[in-house]
């Protein structure tokens, strides 16, 4: 016992020294740490030799966590006075002690931080160098180990989740990925408020953020109402840098809005705040350029832009992003040049900033971008410079950036803006093709011209084609696609039922399945080449092969509409043209006015055909000699107009001698063409609206089953017309025959809906957005319903309709409407129309001559007024329909002659 006895006095003894030494030694440690943190900013040098003597002790004894914390502080010293070299031997020596000590940091209990405080560093190191691929993996790092732990941890790195969700939105944003950005700001700000509402700083500094995306966006009053909540917080709390950065938003945007003496005060009051060798200058200098051009003062304007461009060059303290900003007011100065007629300066100062774009060592997507806008604005002066070889070698070369570019936005939002934006590279690229063209017999620039408008148009549709066909072709198993297809319709789903009732909940679970749909589309582009290549081949069809499509009756007319003039493309199988028409102030007035009466039947008929007379002699006359069959690819303004109905100069409508039809561009019409899908079953839809908001439509059951008296097929009316079944028995026809009402919903376009028969509180709502989900094989849709072809109008997309929506489901060919539609004269008309297709006429010529029956039915009662009859279009693949009956006919003619040979013979026998 006595042994025993000594025994355990002799470990406690020990525990008891041990216990002495490691708090001498932590007290050791953190008294070197402490003294170097005292002077870290006023002597560099100094705090660097103290906290190496901190992480010398710590290392002698194994204490990596405090090596490990010291030389965070060591980084964060060379941060504060900027010393990038001592910045990045830092980092590379804290990434390597925790590699080589991982499993002693895995065994602490706040191990989570080590990681996130890594990542972090790597990620502000690598977004500060403009090398956001890196940055953004780093981010997604601490997100994907952070959002996944337990409550504890969680707590403990919730600044860390936050500030990493902040820098991947704020690299979308200045990626231009504007939605996606949104979203992560949105899922920042409710993260904050669930789990520390009391980190004020971090939500304003949100809100902040968000107002930056709202600015680009051109949302300036709405970006102005988080920046001034920003401000207020700052202006009670403190803050010089964040009231500063506040008021130059501020003022931004009312510049944007015309309000300078409002933009004039926060300048001011952000002034007071400014000492002569802060970054901030260069903010306040380009924002009086801005001010001094509104006010049309080119010197000064152009003297505040030399300012900033001096204060990079001499003033400001070591950038890694400093090339890039001196780009960027390069080009601020050339546009200034650009708009006060002095192109060749603005040339000089547009190849400064492309020089050093393109120097950029990392080919950063932030200078890409910025070397693109560059680029747009370079092709416009050299145009203004008469130089069109130079232009179509610029405009070539952003359009190969724009191609690279254009795969990384996953947000269709993001997708549209993006290319709305590059609008102007194609106008100019058509402008210099066509000037050649006017000036030379060699006219293959057209070809080119007619490239740059392909380019132009449907690129969201194409690429959703593309994607459906890349998904048969790349080998892609079935359950990942099965993957994909489950999130977007959980996505959907909850689109609507935000539609209806917001909240934050919902809000919340939208966020992350899109941000998992983002992920997913990345795992399978970058898992499956062939995937990606089919996806994203945006060469778009050559002229040549255009021709290749088209027949000997055919002309297709496609319209580039510009800021400056509107360019139209006559190609037939053998010849070519193209034409520039001269926009005046009043033509899209003219359009809309007309548009206007179309759709109204107590419009006045003459003063409605002296304007479809002045609509023909702008956009057609100019194509010379026309074919029977005319392809209308309109742009614009010029989708609300039905061709059909334009008055040539011998007072006849377009449609007494031309079959027309439409399509999005001539690189879709090749996809539709390539697609076979035919059954000839009819299958048409008739809903009952006696218990609906919706007014009832009395000839809608006898529109549907005379259509069906011409095809094989069902006719579901009344009770039997539900979504359900339209859901459900649609894959089976392929000719799909909708006699209802269509809603187009102005304010949020994909929220436009097809109604069905509401049977036992189902929901009876064919939305836009249900559409991208659908898989149909239809040859034919008929949307014999108000508005079915009307939706948003977006440069280059046209117009976003239900009608379009169709196309997304697999649908080869459509028949919409242009407006509000009368349900007896339609009857009538889609009556004649399937009996002309069941004769086996082509879709084009099958409506043509459906809508001239009418005509002369009508010519001597209101109903001749084109209200009644052109709001129907047929758009898409226009070869005929098999027709059950057509075929029958044949088959018994067939059988006759066989028989009657047969029964001769036996008598002659």
């Amino acid at each position: 016992m006595k042994y025993i006895l000594s025994f355990i006095c002799l470990i406690s003894l020990q525990v008891s020294l041990s216990q002495q030494s490691s708090q001498a030694l932590e007290k050791t440690i953190k008294k070197l740490s402490n003294k170097a943190i005292n002077i870290a900013t006023s002597n560099q040098d100094s705090a660097y030799y103290y906290f190496k003597q901190s992480i010398k002790v710590a290392a002698i004894n194994k204490h990596w966590n405090y090596a490990m914390d010291n030389y965070f502080e060591i980084y964060n010293t060379a941060f504060y006075h900027n010393n990038f070299t001592k910045r990045q031997s830092t980092l590379f020596t804290i990434d390597s002690l925790y590699n080589s000590q991982q499993n002693y940091f895995n065994t602490l209990e706040n191990s989570l931080k080590y990681k996130n405080h890594i990542n972090f560093y790597y990620g502000f190191y690598y977004y500060r160098l403009n090398n956001y691929e890196a940055a953004k993996n780093r981010f997604q790092k601490i997100i994907d180990n952070t959002a996944n732990a337990d409550n504890s941890q969680l707590l403990k790195n919730k600044t860390f989740l936050s500030v990493a969700y902040s820098y991947v939105a704020k690299m979308n944003t200045d990626e231009g990925k504007y939605a996606l950005s949104k979203a992560l700001y949105d899922k920042n700000i409710r993260f904050l408020k669930t789990i520390d509402s009391t980190n004020n700083d971090l939500i304003y500094s949100n809100y902040n953020l968000l107002a930056e995306v709202l600015k680009k966006e051109n949302k300036h009053k709405q970006s102005n109402s988080y920046f001034l909540k920003f401000l207020n917080y700052y202006d009670n709390k403190g803050g010089s840098n964040n009231i500063m950065s506040s008021c130059f938003n501020i003022a931004k945007n009312y510049i944007q809005l015309k309000k300078i003496d409002s933009a004039k005060f926060y300048l001011k009051k952000a002034k007071q705040y400014l000492d002569i060798n802060h970054m901030y200058n260069v903010n306040y200098y380009k924002l009086y350029s801005e001010i001094y051009d509104n006010e049309n003062n080119y010197e000064k304007a152009l003297n505040e832009l030399d300012k900033a461009l001096d204060f990079y060059k001499k003033k400001a303290t070591r950038s890694y992003k400093n090339n890039q900003y001196i780009a960027i007011t390069n080009s601020d100065i050339g546009e200034l040049h650009q708009k006060y007629d002095d192109p060749n300066k603005a040339i000089n100062h547009y190849n400064i900033a492309i020089n050093l774009f393109e120097n950029d060592s990392i080919k950063s997507s932030i200078n890409q971008i910025n070397l693109l806008k560059t680029l747009k604005l370079k092709a416009i002066t050299l145009n203004n410079l008469n130089n069109p070889i130079e232009t179509i070698n610029t405009v070539n070369y952003a359009i190969s950036i724009l191609d690279k570019l254009r795969p990384t936005f996953r947000y269709n939002d993001d997708k549209l803006f993006f290319i709305e934006n590059a609008f102007p590279l194609f106008e100019s690229g058509i402008e210099a093709c066509f000037t050649l063209d006017s000036k030379s017999n060699n006219n293959t620039y057209i070809d080119q011209a007619f490239l740059y408008a392909e380019k132009s148009k449907s690129v969201l549709l194409l690429e959703a084609l593309l994607s459906s066909k890349a998904t048969n072709y790349a080998n892609i198993p079935k359950n990942i696609i099965e993957e994909g297809d489950v999130l977007k319709y959980k996505i959907t789903t909850l689109e609507k039922k935000l539609n209806v009732n917001e909240t934050e909940t919902l809000k919340e679970e939208l966020t992350n399945l899109k941000l998992e749909h983002t992920n997913y589309l990345k795992r399978l582009e970058s898992n499956y080449k062939n995937y990606f290549n089919l996806k994203y081949n945006s060469k778009g069809i050559s002229l040549k092969k255009t021709q290749q499509l088209l027949s000997k009756k055919d002309m297709l007319i496609s319209y580039f509409y510009g800021e400056n003039a509107i360019y139209a493309f006559g190609i037939t199988k053998n010849t070519k043209q193209l034409k520039r028409i001269t926009l005046d102030y009043n033509f899209n007035d003219s359009i809309k006015l007309t548009y206007k009466m179309l759709s109204n039947p107590k419009s006045n008929l003459e003063l409605l055909r002296k304007n479809l007379e002045s609509l023909h002699d702008k956009i057609i006359a100019p194509i010379n000699k026309l074919n029977q069959n005319l392809i209308i690819i309109a742009d614009g303004l010029l989708n609300y107009i039905p061709f059909a109905a334009l008055i040539d100069k011998k007072s006849n409508y377009l449609l007494e001698k031309h079959n027309i039809s439409y399509i999005n561009s001539a690189t879709l019409l090749q996809q539709l063409q390539a697609k076979k899908s035919n059954n000839g079953k009819l299958l048409a839809f008739a809903p009952s609206f006696n218990n609906s908001k919706l007014l009832a439509l009395p000839n809608n059951l006898k529109e549907a089953k005379d259509c069906a008296d011409y095809f094989k097929g069902q006719v579901l009316s009344h009770d039997n017309a539900t979504l359900q079944n339209f859901n459900t028995k649609s894959t089976n026809y392929s000719i799909l025959h909708l006699a209802t009402h269509a809603v187009f919903n102005d304010e949020a376009p994909e929220f436009s809906f097809l109604a069905f028969t509401t049977k036992n509180r189902q929901n009876g709502y064919l939305y836009t957005k249900d559409l991208y989900n659908l898989k149909l094989n239809a040859n034919l849709v008929t949307l014999s319903a108000c508005e079915s072809g009307i939706g948003d109008l977006k440069r280059g997309e046209g117009l976003l309709s239900l009608a379009r929506g169709f196309y997304f489901s697999g649908a080869q060919s459509i028949s919409s409407t242009l407006w509000k539609i009368n349900d007896a004269s339609s009857a009538a008309l889609m009556s004649d129309f399937y009996k002309n297709l069941s004769k086996g006429q082509p879709k084009d010529l099958a409506l043509q001559q459906a809508k001239l029956t009418f005509v002369k039915q009508n010519k001597d009662n209101a109903l001749s007024h084109p209200y009644y009859w052109s709001a129907f279009v047929i758009s898409g693949n226009t070869e005929p329909l098999t027709s059950t009956h057509y075929w029958l006919w044949i088959i018994a003619g067939i059988l006759l002659i066989v028989i009657l040979g047969i029964l001769l013979k036996k008598k002659n026998s």
